[in-house]
Order: C-alpha cells, then sequence, then structure tokens
C-alpha cells in the first residue's frame, strides 16, 4: 500500500505550482523546503510531461542528492500507482529510468561534462579526481618547491617575508589566498594596493583643483590638464587604479600662480606616495610573487598526474561552456528546469556555472535559508545568496 500524498501549505503549493517562470525561494529550517522541491519535479514530470533528463538538480552533498532521488522516486511511484492507462505506464517507465536523471552534486555533474568533453575542455581524457586528502599533500609539496623558486628570485626581500612570517605561516596564507581566488573564479593573485596614505593626496588634488577652477586661474591647457588629474583621482578614490596616469599630466606654464602650483604640488605629492614602495608594500609584492609561483608549481602538480581538484572541475566546466559555443548551447538548450537546493552554499564560481547552464526556457528554482550556511571554510557565500 503506498504511502499517502502529503498535503502541503499554501506557500508550499504556491512554490511548487509557480513553474511558468523563475522563482527564489528562501525558507528556513523545518519548513518543508526539500519537500517543495520533490513536489517541483514531480509535477514537471506528471503534470507538465517534462523527461527528467530536462531537469537538472542540483544539492551539495552526495548523500543529500541520494535522498533527493529516493523521495522523488517514492513520489512518482506513488502518482503512477494512482493513475491508469498510458499514463501509468509513462510514469512507471520515467521511475526505471530515474537512475539516470541529472540529480547530482555540482561538483558530480562538473566531473560528467568534462568527461563528456575532455578534448574540448583541454584535458588528458584519462584524468581523474583528486581527493581533499591528496590534493592537500599536492598542494603542500607545490608551496614547498614554490618557496624555493621564490627564495632565489626574490633574494633578500624573499627572505625577509619568509622571516616575518614563519614557513607555516606563509603557507597558510598563500595556500587560503589561492582557494579564495579560485573559488570566486579570480585569477590567482593579488589585486593591486596602494599606500594609506594616498587617499589623503588624491584629496589634496580634488581640493587643489576645486580652488583652481573657483578662482577661473590657469591656461586653457593647464585647466585641461587639472581637470584630468581630477577625474584620475576622483577614479582611484572610487577604487579605481589609474594613479600611475597621474605622472603624465602635464601642467606646463607659469607656476607663479598659487592655484595652479598647489595643483601641480598635490599631483607630484601624489604620484610620489603611490610610487613610493614603503615596508608593508614591498612585502605584500613579495607575498604576491610567491602565491603566483605556487599557482604555477601546483598547476604543474596536477598536471603531472591528470589530476584535478573540486576548484578546478568547476572552473573547467564553466571555460567549456563558455568557450565551446556547441557544448554550451547543447546543454541550455536541454535543461528546462534547473534546480538548486541549499542555494545559501554557493560560491562565486557556481553561480556562474549555474549561469552558464540557463538557456532562455530554462526555468530556475533556488531555495535556501540564509541562517543555514555551513560552507564557510568551502569559500560559500552567503552574499549570493
Amino acid at each position: 500500500m503506498s504511502a499517502p500524498a502529503r498535503k502541503p501549505t499554501a506557500e508550499q503549493a504556491r512554490a511548487a505550482q509557480t513553474r511558468n517562470k523563475d522563482v527564489f525561494l528562501e525558507a528556513g529550517a523545518g519548513t518543508g523546503k526539500t519537500g517543495v522541491l520533490v513536489e517541483r519535479y514531480c509535477d514537471a514530470v506528471a503534470d507538465d510531461g517534462v523527461s527528467p533528463e530536462q531537469i537538472l538538480a542540483f544539492t551539495f552533498t552526495e548523500k543529500a542528492a541520494a535522498e533527493l532521488r529516493h523521495r522523488i522516486r517514492a513520489e512518482l511511484e506513488r502518482r503512477a500507482k494512482e493513475t491508469e492507462g498510458e499514463e501509468k505506464v509513462r510514469l512507471s517507465d520515467t521511475v526505471r529510468a530515474l537512475g539516470a536523471a541529472p540529480i547530482t552534486t555540482i561538483h558530480g555533474f562538473c566531473r560528467r561534462l568534462l568527461a563528456s568533453h575532455p578534448v574540448s575542455a583541454g584535458l588528458d581524457p584519462r584524468f581523474r579526481v583528486l581527493d581533499a586528502a591528496e590534493a592537500r599533500r599536492v598542494g603542500w609539496a607545490a608551496f614547498d618547491q614554490a618557496l624555493e623558486d621564490f627564495a632565489d628570485a626574490a633574494g633578500g626581500e624573499g627572505e625577509r617575508l619568509i622571516a616575518l612570517l614563519t614557513v607555516p605561516r606563509a603557507r597558510q596564507i598563500v595556500l587560503g589566498a589561492h582557494e579564495e581566488l579560485v573559488s570566486r573564479g579570480d585569477p590567482p593573485e593579488l589585486p593591486p594596493v596602494y599606500r594609506r596614505d594616498l587617499d589623503e593626496a588624491l584629496a589634496a588634488i580634488e581640493s587643489a583643483a576645486d580652488a583652481m577652477a573657483e578662482a577661473g586661474k590657469g591656461s586653457t591647457k593647464q585647466k585641461d590638464g587639472i581637470a584630468l588629474a581630477r577625474e584620475l583621482a576622483a577614479a582611484r578614490r572610487d577604487h579605481t587604479p589609474t594613479v600611475p596616469e597621474l605622472e603624465n599630466v602635464e601642467l606646463r606654464g607659469s607656476t607663479k600662480v598659487p592655484e595652479v602650483k598647489a595643483c601641480q604640488d598635490a599631483i607630484r605629492a601624489a604620484v610620489a606616495v603611490a610610487t613610493e614602495p614603503g615596508e608593508g608594500l614591498a612585502a605584500y609584492g613579495a607575498l604576491d610573487a610567491l602565491l603566483r609561483a605556487f599557482a604555477e608549481r601546483f598547476a604543474e602538480a596536477k598536471t603531472e598526474r591528470s589530476g584535478l581538484d573540486f576548484e578546478d572541475l568547476q572552473r573547467g566546466a564553466v571555460d567549456l561552456l563558455a568557450r565551446d559555443t556547441e557544448i554550451g548551447i547543447a546543454y541550455r538548450e536541454r535543461f528546462t528546469h534547473l534546480l538548486v537546493d541549499e542555494f545559501q552554499d554557493t560560491n562565486a564560481l557556481q553561480l556562474s556555472l549555474i549561469e552558464a547552464l540557463r538557456g532562455l526556457q530554462t526555468k530556475l528554482f533556488c531555495v535556501g535559508d540564509e541562517f543555514q550556511s555551513i560552507y564557510g571554510f568551502r569559500h560559500a557565500d552567503v552574499d549570493i545568496f
């Protein structure tokens, strides 16, 4: 005897039945959000005639994926028993074929995608996935090699950095920064920074430029030059790294006009501050060099093993879908429904994958709860939620 149908609440029913558009469902613990996902999946199959091959369902652990598949199978079996004729046959056939349906983790999907198209992805067809323990061992060995490369290339500055941090601390910083950057889909390099007092110097340029404009002093070329300097200063204060261009700003002509001279002095001061190395910036630059050396050695070590870590799987899948137009279009046309459970535990790279899989007809259903985010150690970003 089959189990009775679960009676959804009005809100749950609305979330399951709204299948003609994208839905973002915020649901706390114990509110039945996974049940809604199961209901939505089974309604698409039973009521809309959608094949399971056209529904991609993501969750975040193999155990959760197996549980989701089990619940979908049980619900479809229940519905098959309650119907007759061709519909009963169709649902029964669907249940038997459910083992091949894409109900999986993001990593599992990426592995199968790359394994199906290794040449297009630029991979050894025999590639394997490194588990977390092996990836950690490979990473540590790559760091040791990178440290030697860095010490030889950086000389005294490298020695000072390691003495300041110690080797274990340097390893922790570099490996952590590498994981964080890659999880965001960014290149493994530190962003440019400037001295803290640079903002004050740039504010002085803006102030001097305002005073010059108010006084109406200076030649046309000087006014044009200071307008450019002010624009560059304002842009940098909005976090756009354009300071080096200040060196090319020309204020030719008389410097006897106080307002013009004040602008020239402010520009020279900002350039001096921006280009002065300083101990902190030198250490930051050395750390960036060590990070780049590690990224190169780590990539080489994985290539030698024909191995990919979890971030490689995701980045490789995103790159493949974006780079190979034929493959990308095929996957975007294949899935009419994309279901994402535990959406609060996604990171920027996983979000890029979800976007890369969305076709014009794909309906996206995301469900999660920001207060249940538990994968920060894997660089899940609740801000994405």
